[in-house]
């Protein structure tokens, strides 16, 4: 495990910073571990979305559970053996 020294902190951010620990049953140090923790997971959820293609990374953390690189997210539609059902829109009587 790593370790984080953080220096020149206002005093009145530490005591209010500590005071948020406090109200979450935590001593400092374990909330300063909390908070870095969250806010990483939230930065790594946000570079994934946004920097890596999406539907790339689920194949790659679903590709221990057996799915395959041709397996689709989604069946592909029209796969039924039926006729697609009719859409009902309402009356087709003229109310004019």
């Amino acid at each position: 495990m790593g370790t984080l020294t953080i220096r020149r902190i206002d005093d009145d951010v530490l005591e209010k910073f500590k005071e948020m620990a406090r109200r979450n049953n935590r001593s400092a140090e374990a909330e300063a571990r909390s908070l870095l923790e969250e806010v990483t997971a939230e930065y790594m959820a946000r570079k994934i979305m946004t920097s890596a293609d999406l539907v790339a990374e689920m194949h790659r953390l679903l590709e221990d559970d057996g799915f395959d690189d041709d397996e689709d997210f989604v069946p592909p539609r029209n796969t039924y053996d039926r006729e697609p059902r009719p859409v009902d829109l309402g009356d087709d009587h003229d109310h004019s």
